[in-house]
């Protein structure tokens, strides 16, 4: 099986949830939710848990239930400061540059949060495409209508793509269109999912795919 494209989730994939941008965020999501709902501290946290779980995204379930105004939650809680948290890799961008392949970003954030995330990486030139929430129209991943507006615009099929993500729930969707799944930053893999440890395993991983 040849492979054209590589589809890379970006928080949590990129860098190990360690370096804490994930966390910042959440942090912003749950003060939007006090501010604009009215909610005290403990419930904010409880819904945005359950918002992501039960609709992708946090802000699905608010646009959904709340009638908040996507542009203006993305532009809110990610206003972070990501050059405190992340810096220039240079492993990463030799590791990206030694893949000839197509490489994409896929993202339940927002393109300002997802071009500051990849400057700070030191990466952006690897990319061709970024696809954020304003890309798929605000319909995240796992919803298999996301993964299919980035199957479109790239003018392939599922079954020639490998995708790379943190999150469980979003590989089952790709794998239901045919691409190969990575599971990053596990060393238990889901149903036929590939599991690696970190990004960096990636090469290797790629390498069994073509051998003999």
């Amino acid at each position: 099986m040849l492979f054209t494209h590589l589809i890379f989730d970006l928080d949590n994939t990129l860098y190990p949830p360690s370096r804490g941008v994930v966390d910042r965020v959440d942090e912003r999501i749950n003060r939007f939710m006090i501010e604009r709902l009215g909610l005290v501290p403990e419930v904010a946290g409880e819904l945005r848990a359950r918002y992501r779980d039960q609709h992708g995204t946090t802000l699905s379930g608010l646009m959904l239930h709340h009638a908040v105004e996507p542009d203006d939650f993305l532009a809110d809680v990610h206003t972070i400061a990501v050059e405190e948290l992340l810096e220039a890799d240079p492993a990463l961008d030799a590791m990206l540059a030694a893949i000839p392949l197509p490489k994409v970003i896929f993202t339940n954030g927002s393109t300002a949060h997802a071009e500051n995330v990849l400057a700070c990486l030191g990466v952006r030139e690897h990319f061709s495409e970024v696809f954020s929430l304003e890309c798929v129209a605000y319909v995240p991943k796992p919803a298999r209508a996301a993964f299919e507006t980035v199957l479109t615009r790239l003018g392939v099929e599922g079954s020639a793509c490998v995708f790379l993500d943190d999150r469980p729930d979003n590989l089952a969707t790709a794998r239901a269109l045919g691409m190969r799944t990575i599971l990053v930053g596990s060393a238990t893999p889901g149903t036929d999912d590939v599991a690696i440890a970190s990004i960096f395993d990636l090469p290797d991983f790629l390498a069994r795919l073509v051998s003999p």
